[in-house]
């Protein structure tokens, strides 16, 4: 596994370095970058795994990094995480329309990039020996026996998560109905706010989906309690089931 950190401060590529080996996996190679150009010079000369990337760089920025990286044949599978201090649904659009697979935002706090990290890893060391299309490990209820897509998305009550399934949702399927996502991604952040804040925070949504529907599933006990107050505010043509750890609501994909 090979991991490349493009980041202008050396103190964030200490802090990345240093939990990536002592919490995550101390055989990772880990090859380091101040700016696009170097980060491109490195990704030519050796297979990549990650790239972790900030945006706001020196040389080249971290836009023109992602885009070219993903309009490169032989580098345009490489699992890119933008680690930035750019916020709201613009930026973050900006971020994913040039390619990223994953947003994480600064300040960067351990506990939370530690789970994050240990998800991407998690993603792609699955990916090595799978092929693209095959049923998964999955929380969905629905008995849809093929899921097309597969992304496991950790929050710890960051709206920046929910607009991360909004653009792959819009990046999937073009023609979903957008401001009935939107009012989704809404429900979901009532749903947050109604939550105590000494409860545990951190918790695994998966999108996944198939050829006509997304399917989103949590498995925060909390949050599945708190979603049954907002449910009747949901959308009727999104199909939800709960189960006894965790809460599956089906998105139609095409005009309801």
């Amino acid at each position: 596994m090979n991991i490349l950190i493009t980041e202008d401060a050396k103190e964030t590529r200490e802090v990345l370095k240093n939990i990536i080996k002592f919490s995550i996996d101390d055989t990772i190679n880990i090859f380091e970058a101040e700016n696009g150009v170097e980060a491109l010079d490195i990704i030519k000369d050796n297979h990549i795994d990650i790239l972790l990337t900030d945006i706001m760089m020196p040389t080249m920025d971290g836009f023109e990094l992602i885009t070219k990286v993903k309009n490169t044949e032989s580098s345009k599978n490489i699992f890119i995480a933008a680690i930035t201090g750019l916020s709201g649904e613009e930026q973050v659009k900006k971020v994913f329309s040039c390619g990223a697979d994953y947003y994480i935002s600064k300040p960067i706090q351990q506990d939370d990039i530690i789970a994050r990290l240990k998800l991407i890893y998690k993603l792609v060391t699955k990916e090595e020996d799978e092929s693209p299309e095959l049923v998964r490990d999955t929380f969905n209820p629905f008995e849809v026996p093929v899921m097309m897509n597969y992304y496991t998305i950790f929050t710890i009550l960051q709206e920046d998560d929910l607009y991360q399934i909004i653009h792959h949702l819009v990046a999937l399927y073009p023609d979903v109905d957008k401001m009935m996502l939107k009012d989704f991604i809404t429900l979901l952040l009532k749903t947050y706010e109604s939550l105590d804040d000494e409860f545990d925070g951190a918790f695994e949504m998966m999108l996944e989906s198939s050829f006509e529907e997304v399917f989103l599933s949590c498995t925060n006990l909390n949050f599945i309690e708190a979603l049954k107050y907002y449910k009747d505010s949901m959308p009727q043509a999104y199909e939800v089931k709960y189960m006894s750890n965790s809460v599956t609501i089906k998105i139609p994909t095409k005009g309801v």
